[in-house]
């Protein structure tokens, strides 16, 4: 009898990515309402706090679940994780992210905090589950111990959130820009800068690479959390400590990028497929924004930070989960459907498996969006014209989205129904 795979339930994490890309869409929408007010530096009114919201706990968080519920068995070589974490957990994260956008929309910041506990007692089980199999892992290389960084980043900036909206009388401007910057840097940026260390090697076949993520991360995370201390700080100590957060994160990026370039030096394998392009020009536009954000610490701009924070979000970490999504879902198809079975000799090779127009094209019609929306930030007005733009721009960005979530559905009808094992 010829073998057969053992995969006989498709990965949660195809689950995870597809439902998230869904969620995105109702704030990328709506973008074209908040444009207006991002332009005068209005990021607190209730909608804007909202599809603030929505985007990053309801779609990109979503998104770094699924993610590390797949990395983390097959990049350290760890157990799977349980599979009925998907049955409770997926639900009961999108409807507490639903209450706290109720509670955003009717300025009822009880049901903000009430959602966002309970977004922080369900990622904490769900990190139970994942650590569960992280602590059993037989490849405990630098990535594995530096994503415990990332990991309790994202606690604490919950529970910021969470003390921010049942103690609306004791936020200061202080609080608010701790959040963000725990947040932003420490929990997006440091993930997107330690599994990269793992995802782009994997992705481009590396091999014999010299890279080093313990010198990038010395850099990186000990700026970023200076930067964290000095929001607390007297006015009188900002030049010398700023200097020491600068001199700190430039360094750490700028070992990034050394890495970055010495791993695709080293692959095996000299055509770089399409999604990986998409992947490094996204890595490219959260370095540079970071940068960005550095150079407006200098100049005490509050204002000037949306414009950099905007491209960070929209054009650099939702295009790279895009990017990463269209290696991920047709390796877990290719896994269910094809692997150890006897028409795996027929099936299309996993880079294939993704319709390259369809992909391409709603990626760029996405990022098209995200440059309209950023120059529409830089330089639009209250013009007419500018307000077709803001909308333009919302429509590009929700059209890229959904032609993107096609090309990825189409993955998952190739071969059509998976044979039983015992037929």
């Amino acid at each position: 009898m010829a073998e057969t795979s053992t995969k006989k339930h498709l990965s949660v994490t195809v689950f995870y990515l597809l439902t998230a890309m869904g969620i995105g869409w109702p704030a990328f929408a709506a973008t074209g309402h908040l444009l207006p007010l991002w332009r005068s530096g209005d990021t607190l009114a209730p909608l804007s706090l909202a599809v603030i919201h929505t985007l990053i706990l309801g779609s990109m968080l979503t998104i770094a679940f699924g993610v590390l519920y797949q990395i983390v068995p097959i990049a350290f070589q760890a157990p799977p994780v349980a599979r009925h974490v998907l049955w409770w957990h997926l639900p009961i994260h999108l409807a507490s992210v639903a209450l706290m956008i109720a509670g955003f929309l009717l300025s009822d910041f009880v049901d903000v905090g009430i959602g966002g506990t309970i977004v922080l007692m369900a990622t904490g089980t769900y990190f139970y589950f994942i650590l569960k199999s992280y602590r059993k892992a037989r490849n405990r290389t630098v990535v594995h111990r530096s994503l415990i960084i990332p990991f309790a980043s994202l606690f604490l900036v919950v529970a910021l959130g969470i003390f921010q909206a049942l103690w609306p009388q004791s936020v200061t401007p202080e609080v608010l820009f701790s959040h963000m910057l725990v947040g932003g840097l420490l929990f997006w940026g440091g993930l997107v800068l330690v599994i990269s260390y793992k995802l782009i090697p994997m992705f481009v076949l590396s091999h014999g690479y010299k890279a080093s993520l313990t010198r990038t991360a010395g850099f990186y995370f000990p700026g970023v959390g200076l930067w964290i201390v000095a929001v607390w700080l007297p006015k009188q100590a900002f030049t010398p400590v700023y200097m020491a957060i600068t001199i700190l994160i430039l360094f750490g990026l700028v070992s990034f990028v050394m890495d970055v370039i010495a791993i695709l030096r080293a692959r095996k394998r000299k055509r770089i497929v399409a999604p990986l392009y998409d992947a490094l020009f996204a890595t490219l536009i959260i370095v540079v924004t970071q940068l960005w954000l550095i150079g407006v610490l200098w100049t005490d701009d509050g204002k000037g930070v949306i414009l950099p924070i905007y491209l960070f979000v929209m054009l650099g970490l939702v295009p790279l989960m895009f990017a990463y999504m269209q290696k991920i879902v047709p390796f877990l198809w290719f896994e269910y459907r094809f692997s150890k079975r006897p028409e795996r000799k027929t099936a299309p090779l996993i880079d294939d498996m993704v319709p390259k127009v369809p992909a391409q094209t709603g990626f760029i019609v996405y990022c098209t969006g995200a440059i309209v929306g950023a120059a529409s930030i830089a330089v639009g007005t209250s013009a007419l014209t500018w307000i077709v733009l803001d909308w333009f721009s919302a429509f590009l960005l929700t059209a890229g989205s959904f032609v993107l979530f096609l090309a990825l559905q189409h993955v998952l009808t190739i071969g059509g129904r998976r044979p039983d094992d015992d037929e």
